[in-house]
């Protein structure tokens, strides 16, 4: 895999991951409602945060970032989302999806060194860093509903 192309797949995974997980914020019932709400509203607004970034790494590696529906649906590592799930539904579901990015990322991220891209290795492992974040919040709120 190119960089470029590694770099649309993540431009695609994170934007799905960012609409799974402002659905969950959207949708999310339950005992535990307002912390999951907050969570999943801090964790999806980084997400948002990043689209631009991705794309305009793209940019600089002289491609268009790709910008459709359809491209992102095709090119993403994370599934779709359909429906509505309960609380331990989206927790299960969105730590599944950070430790499929982290894996992804850390592929990626050996894209990058052999390409010899250190502004696109720092900011992956910015994102390896944020993603390991993520799954370990989710995981200690997933413990809530283990007993």
């Amino acid at each position: 895999m190119e960089l470029v192309d590694g770099m649309k797949v993540f431009l695609a995974s994170n934007f799905t991951l960012y609409l799974k997980t402002h659905g969950a914020h959207w949708n999310v019932t339950g005992m535990f409602f307002q912390s999951l709400h907050a969570l999943f509203e801090e964790q999806y607004t980084d997400l948002q945060e990043q689209v631009d970034t991705i794309a305009e790494k793209i940019r600089e590696l002289d491609h268009f970032a790709p910008a459709s529906l359809q491209e992102y649906q095709n090119n993403s590592i994370i599934d779709d989302q359909i429906g509505v799930l309960d609380a331990k539904g989206y927790l299960e579901r969105l730590l599944m999806d950070n430790e499929r990015m982290i894996m992804f990322l850390n592929k990626l991220f050996g894209i990058a060194q052999s390409a010899n891209n250190q502004a696109i290795m720092n900011y992956i492992a910015e994102r390896l860093d944020q993603h390991a974040k993520n799954r370990w919040k989710l995981r200690t709120s997933l413990n809530s509903y283990q007993g």
